[in-house]
């Protein structure tokens, strides 16, 4: 049974919802929100299905009714006001799997037997029955950082712990998704090539369906159904990872046409060149541990 079901940046709104946060413009329009969080110099925003965001120097302020604060925007906010407040620190959601892993993320909530959350304006959900429990309030340094195997970082740490929890299933060195969604996507789950590749980990549409993915640009199944394809293919190919990595470029027909070897093309040697080298130097530097 699949873990991760995607719907994308579009939400459902949480049953229940009695109070709107209030977002207060500088040229006076006041947005009323069912959540507001803050990321990248941005106030996001989430409406009901629709997520939205607006430039921080752009708000006046934030109130949260349900808690009764007053949160101005630093640049509109009183030297003395801003002197009195406290500084409360950052807490965050954690949803802890039963298959092991954790999730930290910025909200979440359960619907229809699913575990929804956000890490900043990334949305996804994990079936409820894969939940041990969700505690809110948590800090985040209250527990051990998740031993991710590898000291590298995509900038994202909700990307990060996705790779390692995705790679930790399928048996597959998280560095070495890492890599092939640095030279795919550089990161950036809107990605579309110009063959029609899409996604973190460049999926074809074709391909995609006959792994199940239901939203091809939705991180955690586009994560994980790449990984799968990579495993997929290391294992076709007998445990060669070069001629996996030749198949994920160019196609698995490509490879078996050039007598099971990396086809003559300049991109897709360069591309196995290019993982080879930044694999073999951070074994070398003691980056990876695995």
């Amino acid at each position: 049974m699949r873990s991760f079901i995607l719907l994308g940046f579009l939400t459902c709104a949480l049953a229940g919802v009695v109070r709107a946060d209030q977002l207060h413009l500088k040229d006076g329009r006041v947005i009323e929100a069912d959540d507001v969080w803050e990321m990248n110099g941005e106030m996001w925003f989430r409406q009901g299905k629709m997520i939205s965001s607006v430039t921080k120097h752009n708000v006046a302020r934030v109130i949260k009714p349900a808690l009764d604060a007053l949160q101005p925007a630093a640049s509109a906010r009183p030297e003395s006001n801003a002197k009195a407040k406290e500084i409360v620190p950052r807490t965050v959601t954690r949803i802890v799997l039963k298959e092991g892993g954790k999730i930290d993320a910025d909200t979440a909530w359960e619907e229809h037997g699913l575990v929804g959350y956000l890490i900043g304006n990334m949305q996804a959900f994990v079936e409820q029955s894969a939940v041990e429990r969700i505690t809110r309030g948590v800090t985040p340094d209250e527990e051990p950082e998740v031993k991710l195997g590898l000291r590298f970082s995509t900038g994202r740490a909700g990307l990060d712990q996705l790779i390692v929890n995705t790679g930790n299933k399928y048996d597959l060195d998280p560095l070495l998704i890492y890599l092939v969604m640095r030279e795919e996507s550089g990161f950036n789950y809107r990605a579309v090539s110009h063959v029609g590749a899409r996604g973190l980990m460049q999926l074809m549409p074709g391909t995609a369906r006959q792994l199940g993915v239901r939203n091809i640009h939705d991180p955690v199944e586009n994560v994980e159904a790449g990984t799968r394809y990579l495993k997929n293919l290391i294992t076709l190919f007998a445990g060669d990872v070069n001629l996996a990595l030749a198949a994920y470029n160019a196609g698995e027909a490509a490879v078996r046409r050039y007598g099971h070897r990396v086809p003559p093309f300049r991109e897709t040697q360069s591309y196995v060149r290019r993982i080879n080298v930044a694999y073999r130097h951070a074994v070398g530097s003691g980056q990876a541990t695995r």
